[in-house]
């Protein structure tokens, strides 16, 4: 019998599609509203630099306050030493605790995220703590010519030390091994330093082997060397008599490489701590990282330890080394090490192979002791590990990047002359796809860094390359930098971070009128934190190299990259987390859970040599049907324990080369080409894309400061295109569009100089196109006379100074104008005779020098930090008498530029002025009104456009 209550089964379907549906309406509405108001999370970071111990809770407290006023969400404290006269906080001592203490707590009213980094400086862990014993280590050796005719007993030389080793007197001997002195005793395998990791600055492109046959008489066999380790004495007197012929001996042992943090201040100073040793590590976080826990009490705003950039040089070496790569390789590396002098062993083919068993071993040990076990002790207490997983380090920086909690890289602001540095673009490219691998969702960056701080920028000429970031997949800026500002608020600019850095603090002209800056940041990363990052290709590197690092300025960049397409950046050991799915497409997992992330194709590089079990993988995901990209391999990379390597690597690549079942490199564009274009643009125009739930947010910039108009295509359709303005919040469907055969949606955009926005597909539409006339504004009213200009008189002067009409500042007569920095006034009546009515009206500043803050008949109107510098004042503007107010701030050099016309204040390299240490600011008697810690300016040099010059205007929709 029926119950009177049930439904028909269509009403129960019809019921599930509708709650479908209102869930869906549901996210979408949540997404718009968390869009216009982005929670905390969304929110830019900065660096806070505590410089040479300068320090005070007054202005710890002042600094974190203007955080929160304008808009960042937390911090990242560092500690360093750049040469200022030292402040009287020494870094790790009780009054430095103190202070540390103190800002978690602030941090914590304030509703701050605090990070810290691991030492003092920014390069790299360690500190006085740390003893020779358990610094960095690196493999040197002495050579001794010794034959039959050598008088015994034979008094070897402790290797020599360089100047940095020897004050710390630490030495161990490794081995002593003897071979025949080859005929041929010069030759050396090219580029042995790098591959043998003694260069301590070595790259990874050096790593490349040599497929060159070494000259006959230069080759040293392996049964001929002699281990004689247990037949010196501890005077260094080897108790042997080499037979007949010439033989070399080799005392091999192993020092400190002297590396010390960098650039620590007073109390912060010293060894860099052992990577591949957990013990080191262990020491650091007693002396250092265990009391900073203890200092947070518990507090929530302490949330992260970071790693910066590794800039502290290679090690080679530590403590039992040998039988650490004996359990890994399964074979003796002492009669081996003879390679790590750059000598012949056996063959080039054999010596290469032992030197790539040795990096790999030694990065396998940095990762595992330093990396991992570093963030295993975070975890411990309840931290993140945020990292720059790349640098001048023994260790892969691909695998580094998918293992911490925060992967971090870095972008420059720099001349356009100079262009951008390859580095940024490699570890960009590397940091946001080991956030994709991962299922990470924020990929932080050290942002905006100068090499010459020198106060010149600004939200405006910093947002093309932000925005650039940005497609690259950064979705955290951390600003380079806040100097903390412990000083009087009457000594500005105050700190700096000597000459470097953005000056992203409360004593820059601009910083209180950054929010709706930092607004539009926090509307972008939170788009860009949520959901999904697409990509097409997952470009792999290889097991060639051992490991690939990243340092210096010019190293090649070996991606392909293709109009239309993104892809991602992986490290060898990624493929032990791919699949492939039923429509052939590769899918990522990460410690066992399967992500979102996916690809139609995996493209190798740097792959050369390869391990057998690399190409089980890789042919295994052929086999399930996924694109597979790679060249053949000559061979495996390292030395091979199995008898039968050979014989089953040679099967392997006959099996997926062979057959073409792995294609090869020429067919990566013809492959990738087949799929269509996520996104294709104009020139000059650059794209990120975002799947968040079925919705799909297509970031566009114009990365020019020019005005752009052009049709985008998307590789979406069926849906309604709808334009989410991160500037302002808003959304809007005015745009004009239309959907294309071949799947895709045509989409015409018209973007302000350096403008982005976001193109979203997350409503499903049975339309096909849909039109928009942008509307045209016509000039009805200028308003360029009868200003009138207040100023501030501590850095300008005290009197309202008529403008009769609007000029420059840096034009004026008056020096107390023409020098100024900071923020002016304008102010003026005018008179409005026509209707408002109901059409748009807008009020145009013209040219702005840099910031504008606009009030109408006491309306405040908001502030504009980027042309075109025009704001709507249709419901605010009035028939008859007008009230307008406009305060503009410009930048700083003006002001210092004009400070150096007068006599410096007098200081040593050792000492502040009196008047900072006694806080009663700049003396009255100084015609100086600035002090910054760094000076970049001389009396000579060019002012600063600066002030609004306008013309300001009114205009009328002519629709």
């Amino acid at each position: 019998m029926k119950n009177k209550f049930s439904r028909p089964a269509h009403y129960s379907h019809i019921s599930l599609l509708f709650l479908l549906i209102l869930s869906s309406c549901l996210a979408q509405n949540g997404l718009e509203k968390a869009f216009l108001n982005p929670p905390e999370s969304a929110g830019a970071h900065t660096w806070w630099h505590w410089v040479d111990g300068n320090v005070s809770k007054a202005g710890i407290t002042k600094d974190l306050e203007s955080f929160k006023k304008v808009g960042l969400s937390g911090f990242q404290l560092f500690d360093v030493g750049l040469r200022l006269p030292h402040g009287g906080t020494v870094f790790n001592s009780k009054e430095y605790h103190d202070k540390v203490t103190f800002a978690i707590a602030e941090a914590e009213r304030l509703g701050l995220e605090m990070g810290i980094n691991s030492a003092s400086g920014w390069s790299s862990t360690g500190g006085p703590w740390i003893t020779p014993e358990n610094s960095m280590k690196m493999l040197v050796w002495s050579e001794h010519e010794v034959s039959s005719k050598t008088s015994s007993p034979i008094k070897l030389k402790r290797p020599e030390l360089n100047e940095k080793q020897q004050s710390h007197d630490f030495y161990k001997d490794v081995a002593i091994i003897a071979f025949p002195k080859p005929k041929n005793a010069t030759f050396r395998v090219s580029d042995w330093e790098a591959k043998s990791l003694t260069d301590l600055k070595a790259k990874a492109d050096q790593f490349i082997p040599s497929l060159e046959n070494a000259p006959k008489d230069a080759i040293i066999n392996l049964d001929d060397i002699l281990n004689l380790t247990d037949k010196m004495g501890t005077d260094g007197t080897l108790n042997w008599t080499p037979p007949s012929k010439d033989w070399v001996v080799l005392r091999i042992g192993y020092t400190t490489t002297g590396a010390q943090t960098r650039p620590a201040s007073k109390g912060g100073i010293g060894l860099e701590l052992d990577k591949l040793s957990k013990e080191a590590v262990t020491m650091h976080w007693e002396a250092l990282l265990d009391k900073i826990t203890e200092d947070a009490k518990g507090s929530k705003a302490y949330t992260t330890i970071l790693i910066d950039s590794y800039e502290v040089g290679h090690q080679n070496w530590t403590a039992n080394f040998e039988d650490t790569f004996k359990e890994k390789r399964g074979y003796d590396l002492i009669p081996r090490l003879l390679c790590a002098t750059g000598r012949v062993l056996e063959s080039t083919e054999y010596s290469e192979r032992v030197l790539w068993d040795f990096r790999k071993t030694v990065a396998d040990e940095m990762y595992e002791n330093y990396f991992k076990f570093f963030k295993e002790k975070c975890h411990k207490n309840g931290l993140k590990l945020a990292t720059e997983p790349y640098g001048s380090g023994s260790f892969d920086a691909a695998q580094v990047g998918k293992l911490v909690d925060i992967p971090m890289t870095e972008f420059w602001h720099k001349d356009k002359a100079k262009g951008q540095r390859n580095i940024w673009k490699w570890t960009s490219h590397m940091t946001s796809s080991a956030a994709h691998l991962s299922g990470r969702s924020v990929v932080g960056a050290e942002a905006f860094t100068r090499m010459k701080g020198d106060w010149t920028v600004h939200p405006y000429n910093l947002k093309v390359i932000g925005d650039k970031a940005f497609t690259e997949g950064i979705n955290r800026y951390y600003f380079h930098t806040s100097a903390h500002q412990p000083w009087s608020d009457n000594i500005k600019p105050g700190m700096t971070m000597s000459r470097f850095g953005s000056n992203m603090h409360r004593n820059n002209t601009w910083f209180y009128q950054s929010k709706p800056w930092l607004d539009y940041i926090a509307r972008c990363q939170y788009i860009m934190q949520t959901g999904t990052n697409q990509a097409d290709a997952l470009v792999m590197y290889g097991d060639e190299r051992g490991f690939n690092n990243f340092l210096g300025r010019v190293e090649r960049l070996d991606f392909d990259f293709l109009e239309g397409y993104k892809f991602d950046v992986a490290g060898i050991d990624s493929l032990d987390d791919l699949s492939v799915d039923e429509n052939g497409e590769i899918r990522v997992s990460y410690e066992g859970k399967l992500l979102d992330t996916k690809y139609k194709m995996l493209s190798l590089k740097r792959d050369l040599l390869m391990r057998i079990e690399s190409i089980k993988k890789l042919g295994k995901l052929a086999e399930d049907g996924a694109i597979v990209i790679a060249q053949k391999p000559i061979r495996t990379p390292g030395i091979e324990t199995n008898p039968n390597a050979t014989k089953e690597f040679n099967t392997l690549v006959k099996k997926y080369w062979d057959s073409g079942l792995i294609h090869l490199p020429s067919t990566y564009k013809k492959s990738l080409s087949a799929v269509t274009p996520d996104c294709k643009l104009p020139i000059g125009m650059e794209y990120v894309h975002h799947k968040i739930n079925d919705g799909d947010f297509y970031f566009v910039s114009n990365q020019s400061y020019d005005s752009k108009k052009g049709t985008c295509i998307f590789r979406v359709t069926g849906k309604q295109p709808e334009l989410w303005d991160p500037e302002t919040g808003e959304i809007s469907k005015n745009l004009n569009w239309k959907q294309l055969k071949d799947g895709t949606t045509e989409v015409e955009l018209s973007l302000t100089s350096a403008q982005s926005i976001f193109v979203v597909f997350q409503k499903e539409t049975k339309k096909t196109n849909g039109s928009y006339t942008y509307p045209t504004y016509k000039t009805i009213q200028n308003i360029n006379r009868g200003w009138h200009v207040t100023f501030d008189k501590n850095f300008g002067t005290n009197e309202t100074i008529p403008f009769k009409k609007l000029k420059p500042w840096n034009e004026h007569t008056n020096e107390a104008i023409k020098y100024y920095s900071g923020t002016a006034t304008y102010k003026t009546s005018f008179e409005f005779k026509t209707s408002t009515n109901k059409k748009s009206i807008l009020l145009d500043l013209g040219q702005v020098a840099v910031i504008a803050e606009i009030k109408l008949n006491g309306k405040d109107l908001g502030t504009l930090w980027k042309p075109p510098f025009q704001v709507d004042i249709k419901d605010v503007l009035k028939k008859g008498t007008n009230t307008l107010e406009i305060k503009v701030t410009n930048l700083w050099p003006n002001r210092l530029i004009g400070d150096a016309q007068y006599p410096k204040f007098k200081e040593s390299n050792k000492t502040l002025p009196s008047w900072i240490e006694k806080g009663t600011g700049i003396p009255e008697s100084s015609k100086r009104k600035t002090y910054a810690a760094h000076n970049h300016f001389k009396a000579d040099d060019d002012l600063l456009t600066s002030g609004l010059i306008g013309p300001v205007t009114i205009m009328k929709s002519t629709d």
